[in-house]
């Protein structure tokens, strides 16, 4: 008996967890400074400095920059920032989780809190949402294949999954410098940038991912006695260099700004108009194949006894996964909008499930809308949540199907006409539809001289079908293989076996002369 082997490799989920955090810090003015009138708006950024699995957690050390833009109580009108630093160290525990495995942090600030002690002092709160997913690549041996047993049958079943060819993180450089519009002030101090990067295109080559991106870049800045918006669109190619790609291997990309330079440079005239960035953008790909493949889940022979070795698998099987683009239209109005500074956004998902054949997915594009108002002709700031919900049509899926979603602001358009402003977005869904399963596989097999006895069998069972029964079961059970049951009984819908039908069973003697 020839026995033919096969390495399944799996990517396995073994744990997701989010956890929220508070970080506490307070900035104190430098005596260059001068005194706060009133605070305009506090932001940051949450950073993972590094990652570490001990046994069942995930210990994460991470820094949170913050940045607060006031008004001074100087005559004129003047507007200054203040920076501060705070570190964090925060576990998330997931049952299960070891050393070996591989493990992916996502940092969101939520929302930052701040209260004006006194004309130099600020307290601060920022709310962080982390969470932690780890994985393991399992290689489970497994046999696919076996040849010239004697009399052997052979049960086996077909499991799609997503076969990972490699995992890759890359980071993108990118240099941009540009001048202020025409008609806008000099810049005499930069208050805010925002930079959100997103995929248009991507394609494999020869061992590798030519990603074609773009960084929306929104800036505000003081010059003029006044605030001043800048957006810009910054295109980039970047190459991942990953070998062993097949022009149809499948590729999930992430991308984050990691860091955000800029220096101010004088213009021709003299004045401080060209601003220079530097973008780092991470990128993390993921290249894939969905795969189908056979698996012996069960054997037995008619004639000889069998010695089997089995084990219980768990994987996550692959139904398929699409992409899907929901346009966000919205028109807020009666907030006293004089003029836009800038608008941040960032998507979420609140609940996604499978329902019949449609795959509903309930999220909110939150906002943060920086803005002069009208009737104070004061510089505030407003938060506003869009929920948004959508429907893909797939296939029927079954009860048990997993769905899971990555979404990801990509376009963000705005117009103010009057008191009204219109939101123009585009959200990025990536639906994963994935099953778990765990099936019984054959890793060892091997005939046994012990001869089956049918003497004493009748030459005819008359068996009735039990609810629940399968052919191969009692195929199995009398030593007998499901076409002879099949030939004998005339049956036309092997896959359908009706409880309380009656099943001959032949008697089968081997003779040799």
């Amino acid at each position: 008996m020839e026995i033919v082997k096969d390495i399944l490799k799996v990517d396995q989920l073994k744990g997701y967890e989010e956890i929220e955090s508070l970080i506490e810090t307070e900035i104190y003015l430098n005596q260059t400074k001068p005194d706060i009138e009133n605070i305009l708006w506090a932001d940051g950024k949450a950073e993972i400095l590094n990652t570490k699995i001990i046994k069942d957690k995930i210990i994460v050390n991470g820094l949170v920059k913050f940045k607060v833009v006031y008004k001074s109580n100087e005559e004129d009108l003047n507007i200054y920032t203040l920076e501060t630093n705070s570190d964090f160290r925060e576990e998330i525990e997931i049952q299960g989780i070891t050393e070996e495995m591989t493990v992916e942090v996502k940092s969101k600030l939520e929302y930052i809190e701040y209260d004006l002690k006194d004309e130099r002092k600020v307290d601060l709160k920022g709310f962080i949402n982390l969470s932690g997913k780890v994985e393991q690549i399992n290689l489970v041996e497994i046999i696919k294949e076996v040849k010239e047993g004697q009399n052997l049958q052979l049960l086996k079943e077909r499991i799609k999954y997503n076969d990972i060819l490699a995992k890759e993180d890359s980071y993108a450089l990118i240099k941009e410098a540009f001048e202020v519009g025409e008609g806008q002030p000099p810049v005499e101090e930069i208050l805010k940038i925002d930079m959100n990067p997103y995929e248009k295109e991507f394609s494999i080559s020869a061992d590798r991912i030519i990603v074609s991106g773009i960084v929306e870049c929104s800036i505000i800045y003081f010059g003029g006695n006044k605030l001043n918006s800048i957006k810009k669109e910054i295109p980039f190619t970047h190459f991942l260099e990953i070998e062993g790609l097949d022009q149809d291997s499948k590729c999930q990309l992430n991308m984050e700004v990691v860091n955000g330079e800029y220096e101010l440079r004088e213009s021709i005239e003299g004045d401080l108009e060209i601003i220079d960035l530097e973008i780092k953008v991470k990128i993390l790909g993921k290249v894939y194949e969905q795969k189908e493949k056979e698996v012996i889940i069960d054997a037995y022979s008619t004639s000889n006894k069998m010695d089997l070795q089995t084990e219980e698998i768990s994987l996550i099987e692959n139904i398929r996964d699409i992409i899907d683009r929901e346009k966000i239209l919205k028109e807020i109005k009666g907030k006293g909008f004089k003029e836009i500074y800038a608008i941040e956004g960032k998507s979420n998902i609140i609940n996604s499930q499978y329902v019949e054949d449609k795959i509903m997915i309930e999220g909110i594009l939150s906002l943060n809308i920086y803005y002069l108002e009208d009737i104070k002709d004061e510089i505030t700031t407003l938060r506003e949540e869009i929920p948004f919900k959508s429907y893909v049509t797939t296939e029927e899926l079954g009860r048990d199907v997993i769905i899971n979603v990555e979404t990801k602001l990509e376009e963000l358009k705005y117009s103010l006409k009057d008191d009204s402003l219109t939101i123009d977005g585009t959200i990025k869904n990536h639906i994963f539809m994935n099953r778990e399963r765990k099936i019984n596989i054959i890793n060892e097999i091997a005939e046994t001289d012990e001869i089956i006895d049918r003497k004493d069998r009748p030459s005819i069972i008359v068996y009735i079908v039990q609810k629940g029964d399968v052919l191969w079961d009692i195929s199995k059970r009398y030593n007998t293989t499901v076409e002879e049951i099949i030939l004998a009984n005339n049956i036309t819908s092997p896959s359908t076996l009706m409880p309380g039908e009656k099943i001959i069973i032949e008697k089968k003697v081997n003779i040799d002369f």
